[in-house]
């Protein structure tokens, strides 16, 4: 019963499956762009970079698993519907009975005792400000779906996830190489943010029947999908109005601009999610289209820096 049980009988494959790699960016993107500032800034370790660049990864697959694993406890994300829409609902592996939850969680606690080591490094190699601000970072992404707070079902998950996959942890990222925070990289943490809170809003939408049946009250539920929507599309517009203001002011270096490149995008995803808000799977082009918002946006950033 305990081979049958544990997580070494699960395919390899399926445990990918489970990490859902594809949204590996959200995790690791402020880690990039804070180790990027440090290098302009004359300060970048690579081994710490490397390390934080890991517990990063570690943290985003172990969130990721964990929300799944608690919504699929509360009721969400248990359609077996083999169509579906690829960036919602789930990686559909608690839903087919592939994996157990008790097998999901023994991987997720692994991945978070990963990263509290390497958070306990950082405060010896760097200072206890960063175990404070891995601190912070660490309450949200339980808090976000995890009882008594359980953010994402009180609509205030998608701000949380805003602060926390922010300015939080790109100040962390940074702190790890310079011992000290500044206003400026908080600000530009804000920029991963908006890219996050964005993502979520358009990725809640094909959801909206099944959390509300769930009583999942995000966003998207008090809204409706076409409230969403239009929030959606005046999030991703802000995105670059933000990033105008920053080069505008000195924060970001100038190459920043390079960002823009991902308007035609931004504007295919804004055109899909007005016309296909009401669909789940049409709506997916919008879901692919973000994605790729958030890695061009935040790698240009990244690349200012570096180029700086």
């Amino acid at each position: 019963m305990r081979a049958l049980t544990s997580p070494s009988s699960v395919p390899f494959g399926v445990w990918v499956q489970a990490a859902r790699l594809k949204f590996l960016p959200q995790g690791v993107f402020p880690v990039i762009i804070a180790g990027a500032a440090a290098f302009a800034a004359g300060v970048f370790n690579p081994l710490y970079f490397i390390i934080a660049f890991l517990a990063a990864s570690a943290v985003q697959i172990g969130l990721t698993m964990f929300n799944d694993t608690l919504d699929f406890q509360y009721g969400t994300d248990k359609s077996t519907a083999e169509t579906k829409n690829p960036f919602s609902g789930g990686s559909g592996v608690l839903a087919s009975g592939r994996v157990k939850p008790r097998q999901a969680m023994t991987v997720i606690i692994g991945l978070y005792v990963f990263a509290l080591i390497c958070g306990i490094f950082f405060a010896f190699a760097a200072g206890i400000g960063s175990l404070y601000i891995a601190g912070i970072g660490a309450f949200i992404s339980i808090a976000y779906s995890a009882r008594p707070f359980r953010l994402a079902y009180r609509g205030l998950g998608e701000l949380a996830m805003l602060v926390g996959y922010g300015p939080v942890l790109t100040a962390w990222a940074y702190f790890i190489h310079t011992s000290s925070l500044s206003l400026d990289i908080v600000l530009v943490g804000i920029i991963p943010g908006l890219c996050m809170w964005t993502m979520i809003l358009i990725n809640e939408i094909p959801d909206y029947a099944e959390d509300k049946a769930a009583g999942k009250k995000n966003l998207t539920y008090r809204l409706t999908p076409r409230g969403s929507k239009n929030l959606f599309i005046a999030s991703l517009a802000s995105i670059y109005v933000y990033i105008a203001v920053l080069i505008g002011t000195g924060v970001l270096p100038p190459v920043a601009s390079l960002t823009f490149l991902g308007v035609p995008l931004a504007v295919s995803a804004a055109r899909t999610a007005h016309r296909e808000f009401k669909d789940p799977l049409k709506i997916a082009k919008a879901n692919k289209y973000m994605v790729l918002i958030y890695s061009l946006t935040n790698a240009a950033v990244a690349i200012g820096f570096m180029t700086a």
